[in-house]
């Protein structure tokens, strides 16, 4: 039996600050995939088992996939809610939930991410039953209207648009790029003519760690009609990361 009380949900309420903004004065894909990273460590860190706890225990949550529905991104001083959940594990990946609601109770934006458990010190990925033994509760059924992240199919006519060298502030705690920045790196890509449109769908896949001094070529292709972005990450060691963007019909 755990001795952790993690409670079945986490409701952070968030008053949405500038630097988690861009130029439009809206929650940058970053300042989202932030937030969802700190509201994951408050639900269980809240019932003491939060990053320090599970590294005591040879363990770590590596976030493998995550992918976003975007109804309409909160904006600058807006007054919101998230709420997360664990939600249960398939096959080797755990699956959390999340939920931006705004002062009505409206969902603003509904995601998922999955994680691998890893062993902090060989990086080794390792089965769910590790973590069973915290009796963490599952809710399967409990989903919030965003598909599971799957894997990106990226077309082949990609264009070569730049290279992107890791730097000292991009890494975090656990010594690799922060995934957070993998979504400003993506955002820097967007065609100008594209940047008019607002973003109603993404998927980012984390496909290999990088490091500080590691430069990242980056490929890009957009189609038209169905308005999507397609962005591919390598650096010396093979596939970095993967993304795909989707955008509403009509401009701001």
């Amino acid at each position: 039996m755990s001795r952790h009380e993690i409670p079945p949900d986490y409701r952070w309420n968030i008053k949405i600050s500038s630097f988690d903004v861009g130029q439009d004065k809206r929650l940058k894909l970053s300042g989202q995939l932030r937030l969802q990273q700190e509201v994951g460590e408050l639900h269980f860190g809240g019932g003491g088992l939060g990053y320090e706890e599970l590294r005591k225990n040879g363990l770590s949550f590596v976030i493998t996939r995550t992918r976003s529905i975007i109804r309409r991104a909160p904006r600058l001083n807006e007054q919101i809610s998230l709420t997360t959940w664990h939600r249960n594990s398939k096959g080797a990946q755990f699956f959390r939930c999340y939920v931006f609601s705004d002062s009505a109770g409206a969902p603003l934006i509904q995601s998922v991410s999955s994680f691998a458990l890893v062993d902090p010190k060989t990086h080794k990925i390792l089965r769910p039953r590790e973590f069973s033994r915290f009796a963490v509760t599952e809710q399967p059924d409990r989903l919030n209207g965003c598909p599971d992240p799957e894997k990106i199919a990226l077309p082949d006519n990609l264009t070569e648009t730049g290279v992107r060298e890791i730097r000292w502030s991009d890494i975090d705690y656990n010594g690799h790029l922060n995934n957070a920045v993998y979504a400003d790196i993506i955002a820097d890509v967007i065609p100008a003519f594209v940047r008019g449109y607002e973003i109603s769908e993404f998927c980012i896949a984390f496909v290999s760690e990088a490091f500080e001094g590691e430069k990242i070529a980056l490929r890009t292709g957009f189609d038209q009609t169905s308005k999507r972005l397609w962005v591919s990450g390598e650096h010396r060691r093979g596939r970095c990361f993967e993304a795909c963007l989707k955008f509403a019909a009509g401009g701001t």
